[in-house]
C-alpha cells in the first residue's frame, strides 16, 4: 500500500493511566494501552509521568504520534498495535504478507480474486479475514501462483 493512501492518525485524545483514544482518516477508532511499552522501553519511560503521557499528539500530518519528551510511535505501528489489542491478529498478518509480497492494494486483489476495497478493509481491520483467505495468503508463500 503506497504512504499516500495508507490510513494516517487523525485525532489522539488521552484517557486514564497509559490509555490513548486514536481516530484514524478511514474512521477507524481505537482505544491503545501503551502500559507496556512505557515500563519497558527506556525511550518511553518518561511517560510514566501522567503529565508528559498527556502531551500526546499527532504530528508529521498523522503519520507520526508524538509526545513533547520526543517518544515517538509511527502511525503505522500505532495501528498495528491497536489492532492487536483488540483480538485482530488475522489481519496484521495479512498486512504482514500483503508487505512481504510488495503487492499493492490492487495487486493482492488480483491474486486472490478479490476487490481492491475488500483487500482495504482486510488490511485495515474493518473486516475479518475468512479463513479461506488466510489459506490462499498461505499457498502464495509456500510458491502457490493464482
Amino acid at each position: 500500500m503506497s504512504k499516500s493512501k495508507a490510513p494516517r492518525l487523525e485525532s489522539v485524545r488521552t484517557l486514564s493511566g497509559t490509555q490513548l483514544e486514536v481516530r484514524y482518516t478511514h474512521g477507524r477508532q481505537f482505544v491503545l494501552d501503551l502500559s507496556e511499552l512505557v515500563n519497558q522501553l527506556a525511550a518511553f519511560a518518561p511517560l510514566q509521568d501522567p503529565t508528559q503521557f498527556a502531551t500526546a499528539q499527532v504530528t508529521d500530518w498523522g503519520w507520526t504520534l508524538e509526545w513533547a519528551c520526543g517518544a515517538s510511535l509511527d502511525s503505522d505501528r500505532v495501528l498495528e498495535m491497536a489492532m492487536e489489542q483488540a483480538g485482530l491478529q488475522a489481519n496484521i498478518e495479512f498486512r504482514h504478507w500483503q508487505d512481504r509480497h510488495h503487492f499493492s492494494l490492487a495487486s493482492a486483489a488480483d491474486i486472490l480474486g478479490l476487490t481492491r476495497r475488500t483487500v482495504s478493509q482486510y488490511r485495515t481491520g474493518t473486516r475479518p479475514i475468512p479463513k479461506v483467505v488466510g489459506l490462499a495468503c498461505r499457498a502464495i508463500d509456500m510458491g502457490a501462483h493464482a
